[in-house]
């Protein structure tokens, strides 16, 4: 009798696999997510962080769209379906308990402002004037004349 050999999918492998799903489930990049793996009384159970992007504070450029669907545990629990029911496709493997902890937010990156903002020198509307004294290689400070 001859054997025909093994797949092994090897524990990083898994743990990729499910650090992708995981930040397509949320919505955010692949280095927002770490999984950790462990046995489940027989099946595969995972340990998710995920680090969520604040909202925008101000109104921007598309403030007028709809948040994500549903409160954030809601938005978790829907994720985590998805975790489980992607990570078993693609494993091959029964899933087990999914643990997420959402571990923080990072406020996302925005583009410089190109109007000048609050460093321009010299003459504003209303006329109030504004002299930069320059601290060090780093920093400004500004002085307003305000009226009495």
């Amino acid at each position: 009798m001859t054997r025909r050999g093994y797949n092994r999918i090897s524990p990083a492998a898994l743990r990729h696999t499910l650090e992708t799903v995981a930040a397509d489930a949320f919505g955010v990049p692949g280095k927002n997510v770490e999984a950790g793996l462990r046995d489940d009384g027989g099946t595969l159970g995972a340990a998710i962080s995920v680090m969520l992007p604040l909202p925008p504070l101000l109104p921007g450029p598309g403030a007028g769209t709809p948040a994500a669907a549903g409160t954030l545990f809601e938005q978790t629990r829907a994720a985590r379906d998805t975790i489980l029911r992607r990570g078993a496709d693609l494993s091959g493997l029964m899933m087990g308990t999914v643990d997420i902890t959402l571990t923080g937010a990072r406020q996302p990156h925005r583009p410089s402002r190109v109007d000048g903002g609050p460093h321009q020198t010299g003459a504003r509307p209303g006329g109030v004037q504004t002299e930069p004294h320059q601290t060090g290689a780093r920093h400004e400070h500004h002085q307003e004349r305000r009226p009495a």
